[in-house]
C-alpha cells in the first residue's frame, strides 16, 4: 500500500489544504442549513440567525455532513490525480 494515500503521512501544506476544504464544506452546508431552516424563512432574517444559533443540534448535523462530504471529495480528488 502506497504510504501517500495515509493523510497521516500527507506533507503539511496539503493536509492544511485538506483542512480547509472541510471547513469550507462544513461553512457552506451550515449556511444551506440555516436558509432551509424556519429562521432562515422568517421576515427578520438579520436577528433570526443569532437565534438559530441557539440551538445546536439545529446547525451541528448540516456542519459534520458538510464538512464530511467536502473532505471525501478531496480524498477521492487526491486519489484519482495522484496530487500529492
Amino acid at each position: 500500500m502506497d504510504p501517500q494515500l495515509n493523510p497521516l503521512n500527507w506533507k503539511h501544506a496539503h493536509l492544511a489544504a485538506w483542512v480547509m476544504v472541510c471547513l469550507s464544506g462544513g461553512l457552506l452546508a451550515t449556511l444551506l442549513g440555516y436558509i432551509r431552516s424556519p429562521f432562515g424563512q422568517a421576515p427578520g432574517q438579520d436577528v433570526m440567525i443569532l437565534a438559530w444559533l441557539h440551538y445546536p443540534m439545529a446547525y451541528w448535523p448540516w456542519f459534520v455532513f458538510g464538512a464530511l462530504v467536502a473532505g471525501l471529495a478531496f480524498y477521492a480528488a487526491d486519489l484519482l490525480t495522484g496530487a500529492r
